[in-house]
């Protein structure tokens, strides 16, 4: 059974499958050369022609032969699998690259997608399943249609009635088990969606441990999980059974080729010679050897051919790639840091636009987002940071057009509620730092500067780059959590910074301060705020008011308070 689709998967290295299947047929020639020198030692052992001390010098070479290619095999099995090995271990990374990045564009797009279990089971599991199918599988299938043709061939050169009576036998035997591919394939989709299932309610438990035990649910939890765990266990045995059987039955027909050459062998062995006798024989055990171990390959990958198709359909509902994502972008002289010209955003699943027909110059310094709750302010940051794709519209980065991976390349966005990772303060911001220098008209911040602008060790003294920070940052509070995600933006030294109400966890005094930090940090940079608190939005150089997925008002704070409009109403300042 071959998958097409998902050999598409090893990109721009589907040429190194034929490097590995090159040095299976290697391999297999090893065996086909013993075969045919073995027959060549047994039919001059068994002539009884000569003197015993000519018939050991006629075997002398033979047998050094036949050493030669005893050592060659091993050599020739590393080789095939140091280049598998290499073949899997970059094709894996970049795909487990490519479904992360997909899986974030889709949150982005639809919170409500996927779950965070099965997720991480494609990524993880779902590609390494990969690794036997892509480099096992598909290289034998082109070792077995070779090897099968080059021993059939010479089995017809031997003797064309037994060669022919091979040929026929390895084509229609191994037929007999491909009844039970489509009821193993059943099985094992059951398997894989079974884990699934199973991963995916271990890690909402996990998550969500604290909500249990305060519920006091966390026995009915155990024993949904031990459901689930049985339920898996019990695809488990049904996809083995149905395998067993299908082994037994691939097994049984390819003892049956052997057997079958063999009597054909022994009806025409008046007509054979001894050693073209014992050629057809070990040369029917080479014909059924690469099927042998394509089922072998086969048993050993074919998980990958469920996982594999989801990793192939989330990479094919991504959207593309842009080739020169991380490459400084173009700039037109004078052009503001951010513009956005009739961008409509519609979220997955919805039948109204979340942001429609927005315009919007955002220049450097400090521009604030308000509105009510659901207006679209959250929507409008995810697509200035590139996690979210208008439907129509363009999206300028210093007066050129950008794509989402040119705009997440040079756009540092930092959410309300930010993920830090297991390890201390210094190390959760030095994940910001850029692998290479980034052409900035400012100089990017060293992680203690960046702290300090945060407030971290400064306005808020209980933390500093040693502290831990725990697993998602459960040993700081939720302010202090937001202090090293805006640190973290901020050695990144991009362009434009999104607060998508990242400060909105610490005082309002705290916030002030904290945002005038940044701002004063790079006056050249673009500092876009979504907030709730209107003390921001007044210290701001623009204000921008979202209402209904519209831009309804903008402008300077004072000129927006000193006339009736939205941002008066949002301030509660009754304008005559």
């Amino acid at each position: 059974m071959v998958h097409l689709r998902l050999s598409r998967l090893l990109d721009g290295r589907r040429w190194v499958l034929l490097v590995v299947a090159a040095v299976g047929v290697a391999v297999s020639a090893t065996w086909v050369v013993q075969a045919l020198l073995l027959s060549r030692v047994f039919g001059a052992l068994t002539s009884g022609a000569g003197a015993p001390a000519d018939r050991v010098r006629d075997l002398a070479p033979l047998l050094v032969a036949l050493a030669a290619v005893l050592v060659a095999r091993p050599l020739l099995v590393l080789a095939r699998q140091l280049v598998a090995q290499a073949l899997m271990s970059r094709t894996k990374q970049d795909l487990r690259e490519r479904v992360t990045r997909a899986f974030v564009r889709r949150s982005a797009a639809d919170p409500a997608a996927g779950r965070t279990g099965r997720d991480h089971a494609v990524v993880v599991d779902g590609v390494e399943n990969l690794d036997a199918y892509l480099a096992g599988y598909l290289p034998q299938l082109l070792v077995t249609g070779v090897v099968v043709a080059g021993v059939g061939t010479a089995a017809l050169l031997v003797d064309p009635v037994v060669g022919a009576v091979a040929i026929a036998a390895t084509a229609l035997l191994p037929l007999l088990p491909r009844a039970w591919d489509r009821v193993l394939a059943a099985r094992g989709a059951d398997h894989w969606d079974a884990y699934q299932q199973l991963h995916a309610e271990f890690v909402d438990s996990m998550q969500g441990m604290t909500t249990l035990v305060t519920l006091n649910a966390e026995h009915r939890r155990a024993a949904e999980l031990a459901r689930a765990s049985e339920h898996l266990l019990s695809r488990t045995l049904h996809q083995l059974r149905v395998s067993l059987v299908e082994s037994g039955l691939s097994s049984l027909a390819l003892v049956a080729v052997p057997a079958v050459v063999l009597a054909v062998v022994a009806a025409r062995r008046d007509a054979l010679t001894p050693v073209a006798v014992f050629t057809l024989v070990l040369l029917s055990v080479e014909l059924v050897r690469p099927l042998r171990d394509l089922a072998a390959a086969w048993h050993a990958g074919y998980l990958g051919t469920y996982s594999g198709e989801q990793v192939a359909q989330v990479l094919a509902d991504a959207p593309p790639d842009d080739p020169v994502a991380v490459a400084p972008p173009a700039r037109v002289p004078g052009a503001p840091p951010v513009e956005l010209r009739g961008v409509r955003v519609r979220h997955h699943g919805t039948d109204r636009d979340a942001l429609s027909a927005v315009d919007l110059v955002l220049r450097p310094g400090l521009t604030a987002v308000v509105g009510a709750t659901g207006s679209g302010k959250s929507t409008l940051a995810g697509v200035l940071a590139g996690l979210l794709v208008p439907v129509d519209g363009t999206v300028l980065l210093h007066g050129v057009p950008a794509g989402p991976d040119r705009l997440l390349a040079h756009v540092a966005l930092v959410p309300q509620d930010p993920v830090l990772f297991a390890g201390t303060v210094g190390d959760d911001i030095g994940l910001g730092v850029p692998a290479a220098p980034r052409a900035r008209t400012g100089t990017a911040p060293d992680v203690a500067t960046a702290a300090a602008v945060a407030g971290i060790g400064t306005q808020d003294p209980t933390v500093h780059l040693a502290t831990p920070v725990g697993e998602r940052g459960a040993l700081v509070s939720g302010g202090q959590r937001q202090r090293v995600a805006v640190a973290r933006a901020l050695v990144q030294s991009r362009d434009v910074l999104v607060l998508d109400e990242a400060t909105s966890a610490l005082d309002a005094a705290s916030e002030a301060r904290l945002v005038a930090g940044v701002v004063a940090l790079d006056p050249d940079r673009a500092v876009v705020a979504v907030t709730h608190r209107l003390d921001v939005a007044r210290s701001a150089r623009h204000v921008v008011v979202v209402d209904g997925g519209r831009v309804v008002e903008q402008g300077a704070p004072d000129a927006l308070l000193a006339r009736p409009g939205a941002f008066a109403a949002l301030a509660g300042v009754r304008v005559p």
